[in-house]
């Protein structure tokens, strides 16, 4: 006796916010961090003061952090390390456009436990520059 099963298969295709792809589109987006990232993407040499004066001041303080910004997967990255030199972390450029979205999450995670203001910021600025 021959038992024919028929199974169908239901997927969703979800599209990750957090991807590189995403992140990339998101600080390209950004008008200031856009200048540096492509800057980043084209040259590794850091860009004149005449190429930087007519940019915003967040885009400055961006091009001032040079030698510590770093490109992983083609998203612009900072590399903090700590004053003794004895750890070093890989902080996210955060678009205008997530922060918020960033914020709540650090505060509303079950990792995050509903901290309080204070704690949220530290939270997020240990992952996120």
């Amino acid at each position: 006796m021959e038992i024919d099963i028929s199974v169908e298969v239901l997927t969703t295709a979800t599209v990750d916010p957090w991807s590189s792809c995403n992140i990339q589109k998101s600080q390209l987006e950004d008008p200031a961090i856009k200048p540096i990232l492509e800057k980043k993407l084209n040259s590794t040499h850091q860009p004149s003061w005449q190429e930087i004066a007519p940019e915003s001041p967040a885009t400055k303080r961006f091009s001032a952090l040079w030698d510590s910004l770093h490109l992983k997967n083609g998203v612009l990255y900072r590399k903090w390390k700590s004053d003794n030199g004895s750890s070093c972390r890989w902080l996210l450029i955060l678009p205008k456009s997530i922060i918020q979205e960033v914020l709540r999450e650090t505060h509303d995670s079950a990792s995050g436990g509903h901290f309080g203001v204070m704690k949220t910021l530290s939270k997020t600025r240990e992952r996120f520059y």
